[in-house]
């Protein structure tokens, strides 16, 4: 591939300034720009997703995660208004299980709270639904079966289901949630799954996707809907990974899987060739706007098994269907970069269609950054300003999750940095910028790009049907802990 290189002057920076946000009166007239941390001490809280609260009262935005204590892990979700000061912070135990995982959550649009899903310890590891109110009390909470007794399911991501023609007052709303399942045998096969349910927390259907003659199968990390071209209502759209061979470590391919609003499935496209080169999908994002309404846009990562550092890989995909239409791969110039999550701007000031990707930069130069990339919808190539953020921090911090926030962007993460000095080593990380990604302690990012075109390929995936759900209670602790890594910025 030939590589275009991006080489940028790199903007001064701001003097880290640590302070605690209950202590801070922010003008309540606008959001303001910041970087921001949030957890428990001693805990290590990971931030894994995040959302820009747009129909609960007090808007601001919110983090899911897991947190690490001396007795297990719980889930972990904070709440925070439009200028970073936490407005709750809780962890939950589901079903009781200090085995309890969160990685993903979605605002409801009716206003009544949030929903997340993660992995609990009930014998096996099971996939489950939480839903809490805006203030971040548990209403229900749903456990799913495995295909089998000793397999262990994970809930990687969640979305609302677009709205539907309904008679009035409207029936509950749908969630729609993908995970994986690691199978109890063979040793190291995974099914992806797709679990469908409503808001109030009935079972619609769940299905296990696998893929045929390979020993290894699916793993499914995020989903969207898309415009469908034989349904009423949407497709389902998923990003994840195929094995193609006896290990996950060699010659992964990156997945797009389609199925219907029903779980039938549509299509589906495996990236890559039979090398030593691994390829993942870990975000997407739909296309609404401009040429390419309806297409999605899917990113992740590739690298060659026997490198040190990945490179940032995007792929968008055409309309009703799973064939690539444009692939780029990014690269940092000295370590390697992943994208995580993406979305398509809303806010950008580019004069054309973009999507925004974010990730985290880490190798043997950087300890850890996390970046911004913008990308031209049209051939997945810069516009405008690239930039990566955690400039302050004397060790690393990833970034994980996008969202668009009204007039600006929201990024989360972790931090691996002691910020307070107390012995805590690992907190939620909050980025809130400006509509231009821009922040107090950003800098530019140095990068190269390059179209790519890797091949894909076809198959028709085996199902199950599964439909064991159980309802459980789950106990909500509270947790505190905030302060600023990047000050407030108000331009």
């Amino acid at each position: 591939m030939e590589f275009q290189k991006y080489t940028t002057a790199r903007a001064p920076l701001a003097g880290a300034l640590v302070l605690t946000l209950a202590g801070i009166a922010a003008p309540a007239a606008q959001a303001q720009n910041f970087e921001a941390y949030y957890g428990e001490r001693p805990t290590l809280d990971a931030g894994e997703d995040v959302k820009s609260v747009n129909y609960c009262p007090r808007t601001g935005s919110i983090v899911a995660g897991t947190r690490r204590t001396s007795t297990g892990t719980e889930a972990l979700v904070t709440r925070v208004d439009d200028n970073g000061t936490a407005l709750w912070q809780f962890g939950y135990r589901v079903n009781g299980s200090t085995s309890t995982t969160a990685n993903a959550i979605v605002e409801l649009r009716d206003g009544t709270g949030f929903a997340l899903t993660g992995s609990v310890v009930r014998t096996d590891t099971h996939i489950y639904v939480l839903r809490v109110t805006c203030d971040g009390k548990p209403v229900w909470t749903r456990l799913f079966g495995n295909t089998a007794t000793g397999s262990r399911g994970i809930g990687y991501d969640i979305i609302e289901a677009a709205p539907t023609l309904s008679p009035i007052p409207p029936p509950p709303s749908q969630l729609i949630v993908v995970g994986d399942e690691n199978l109890a045998a063979p040793a190291g096969a995974v099914a992806g799954r797709i679990i469908r349910m409503t808001s109030a927390g009935a079972f619609v259907w769940d299905r296990a996707y696998s893929q045929p003659n390979q020993p290894l199968g699916l793993r499914f990390r995020a989903v969207t809907e898309n415009r469908s071209t034989s349904a009423n209502l949407p497709d389902i759209v998923v990003a994840g990974s195929a094995a193609r061979g006896t290990t996950w470590n060699v010659d992964r391919r990156g997945l797009m899987f389609r199925v219907l609003s029903t779980g039938a499935p549509v299509c589906n496209a495996v990236l890559g060739v039979l090398d030593s080169t691994n390829e993942d999908y870990y975000g997407i994002t739909r296309l609404t706007t401009g040429n390419f309404n309806g297409e999605s846009v899917l990113v992740g990562a590739t690298q060659a098994a026997t490198a040190a550092n990945p490179s940032a890989y995007l792929t968008r995909f055409n309309v009703g269907a799973c064939v690539p239409v444009v692939q780029s791969v990014w690269r940092d110039l000295t370590d390697g970069a992943t994208a995580f999550d993406v979305v398509e701007s809303i806010v950008t000031t580019a004069s054309a269609p973009t999507v925004v990707a974010t990730g985290t930069i880490a190798g043997a130069i950087t300890a850890g950054d996390g970046f911004a990339l913008t990308a031209d919808d049209a051939n997945l190539g810069p516009l405008g300003g690239q930039f990566r953020y955690s400039t302050q921090s004397p060790r690393r911090e990833t970034l994980m999750a996008i969202d668009n926030k009204r007039d600006r962007f929201v990024m989360a993460g972790s931090t691996f940095t002691d910020w307070e000095g107390v012995g805590d080593n690992q907190d939620f990380y909050l980025v809130q910028t400006d509509p231009n990604k821009k922040d107090q302690c950003v800098r530019e990012w140095d990068f190269s790009w390059s179209p790519a075109q890797l091949p894909y390929e076809r198959f028709t995936p085996p199902i199950k049907v599964l439909q064991a759900m159980a309802a459980v209670d789950t106990q909500e602790i509270e947790a505190r802990d905030e302060g600023y890594c990047c000050r407030l910025d108000p331009n």
